[in-house]
Parts: C-alpha cells; sequence; structure tokens
C-alpha cells in the first residue's frame, strides 16, 4: 500500500533528502515539479483514512459493490502501469489487459478460484494472439513478457480480495486483512520517522530501516489480532497468522514495486490519489499480502466457511 522506497517515510526526509530526486515521477506534460520534495501528511492521512472507510463499508454493505469498488482500482492500476511502461518504450496493449481484468472478475465472482484460473489462461491467450496480429516485430519478446507480468501482478493478485469477500464472512476477513497491511503501513512509517538508522534495503528502497520493518510488522499484527478477536468470534490467534503473513508479504510488496520503479526511472505512478501518489502506490503491498492473506484464511476457516 505505502511504497517502502518513496512513500511518506522518504517524503518526511527520513534519511538523504536528496533521494527524492533520484528517480522521476511520471506526470502529464506541464504538470508541477512543486510537489516533488514531498507529500502533506495532513492530505494524505485524510484521503487514507477516506479510502480505508470507502473500503471497509462496501465489503460490509454489499459484495457486489465491494467487487465494483475493487475492479475499478485495479483497471485504473492497469492503465496507469501500461502508461509508465510506454514511457520507457515498452508498448503493452491496453485492450486485452483490461478486457482481462474485467474478464477476471466476472470469472472471479461466478467461478472463484477455478473461474479466476481460466480467465488468467484466456487473458494470456489473448495477449499473445494480440501480439502475434501486431505487424511489428521488434521487441516482441519483452513487450509481451511485460504485458503477462502486468496482467500476474495487478488483477490476478488483486482477485484474491474478492475470493476473501466471498466467504461466509468474507467482510470480516477482508477488515482483517486490510487493517494488517494499513497497519504494518502506518507502523513502518513512525518507527521509521522515530528510530530509523539501519537501512533494510539501500539500493533499492534507501528510506526503508529495519526499525521502520519491526514497527509495521508489530503493528500490522496487533491490529490484525485485535480485530480478528472482535470479528471472527474471538479467535485472535487466526488474526495473528494473517497479520504477520500479511506484514512480511506487504513488505516484499512495497521493495518489489520500488525495485520495479527504479528500474523504469519512476517515482510516482501518478498523482491520481492527493497525498499518495497513483492508483498502484497504494495496492503495491495489498496484491502480494491478498493471496498471503487468503491462505492463511482457507487453511484456518476453508474458503466458504466459518
Amino acid at each position: 500500500m505505502d511504497d517502502a522506497g518513496d512513500g511518506l517515510e522518504a517524503d518526511l526526509d527520513q534519511s538523504d533528502p536528496a533521494s527524492a530526486d533520484e528517480v522521476d515521477e511520471v506526470r502529464p506534460p506541464g504538470a508541477s515539479r512543486a510537489a516533488r520534495g514531498g507529500r502533506n501528511l495532513t492530505v494524505a492521512t485524510v484521503v487514507g483514512l477516506g479510502l480505508l472507510v470507502a473500503t471497509v463499508a462496501a465489503a460490509w454493505f454489499d459484495p457486489r459493490v465491494f467487487a465494483v469498488l475493487v475492479y475499478g482500482f485495479l483497471v485504473a492500476a492497469v492503465i496507469e502501469w501500461r502508461r509508465a511502461l510506454l514511457l520507457q518504450g515498452r508498448k503493452v496493449p491496453m485492450v486485452p489487459l483490461v478486457l482481462a481484468t474485467l474478464g477476471m472478475g466476472s470469472a472471479t465472482w461466478f467461478g472463484r478460484a477455478e473461474g479466476l484460473t481460466v480467465a488468467v489462461l484466456v487473458g494470456l491467450a489473448g495477449i499473445v494472439a494480440w501480439r502475434a496480429v501486431d505487424e511489428r516485430i521488434e521487441n516482441t519478446l519483452a513487450d509481451s513478457l511485460a504485458s503477462v507480468f502486468t496482467l500476474l501482478w495487478i488483477p490476478f493478485l488483486g482477485s484474491f480480495i474478492i475470493m476473501m469477500e466471498q466467504a461466509d464472512n468474507g467482510w470480516q476477513r477482508v477488515v482483517v486483512f486490510v487493517v494488517a497491511v494499513v497497519g504494518n503501513d502506518t507502523g513502518g512509517l513512525f518507527a521509521g520517522m522515530l528510530w530509523g538508522r539501519h537501512k533494510m534495503a539501500p539500493t533499492i528502497s534507501p528510506n526503508k530501516t529495519w526499525e521502520g520493518f519491526v514497527g509495521g510488522v508489530v503493528l500490522g499484527t496487533v491490529a490484525a489480532t485485535v480485530a480478528a478477536m472482535l470479528l471472527l468470534d474471538g479467535r485472535w490467534w487466526l488474526g495473528t497468522l494473517v497479520g504477520l503473513a500479511c506484514t512480511a508479504s506487504a513488505v516484499l510488496g512495497d521493495l518489489a514495486e520500488s525495485a520495479i520503479k527504479r528500474d523504469i526511472d519512476v517515482k510516482d505512478m501518478s498523482s491520481a490519489i492527493p497525498g499518495h501518489g497513483g492508483v498502484m502506490d497504494r495496492l503495491d503491498s495489498l496484491l502480494l499480502a491478498a493471496p498471503a492473506a487468503y491462505v492463511v484464511f482457507a487453511a484456518a476457516l476453508g474458503t466458504l466457511g466459518r
């Protein structure tokens, strides 16, 4: 959710202030560069809380509303990511990727895991077919691999959130999952600000520290434990397991996106979300944590049962 290297920790100048300028932001021509040095913490907090409340409310209110919200974000993330790749010369087709994302949504809704598997295979075939009829032959392998990676990274991983929601106690599972990731981001931010000294992965994410990592794991796990105790019939231990799985996966997701963004010379994917950057800058840790949470819940409670 929060970019480990260039998220709010970086923006509050926890370490070398020059690091914020090592990579550039993807933005439309003529856009202001004034905000590159840092984000407004108040705006980021208000917008973040608004997104959190909207997500939890949708999950509680109606799974269909929640699914539309999730896949809306996933489509936006695919478009955002494609744009970043285009700026680096990678030609990733929009139409098959957006159609595949929407197809995964329908297939997951009606067919759950089996439907998602079929949708992924169809999506991969569609990408290959689309490229096959393209008259261009240069960079075919690189462009095709970038398309496949996009399909698996964004809509496939994101679909596990919907599969959690489809369980009998789906919205409760989603809340525990989201609370774990948000707790990890928040704990990592403030622990890094207060005590961050030892770099975790300086070549990938200069502002990520081991102290921030520990703070994120602790707060994320505690938050998930409390949420599970309140929402899952007192099964606090399940929240602890989900919290540990989600916080570890979220950090890996943060670092993975940081490495990718450095590779393609991008700071923020866009400025779509005030105070946060792009949609992908909010989804990075959620995407990798979603299958981890799904597996823990499925192993402990079953995919559908309580």
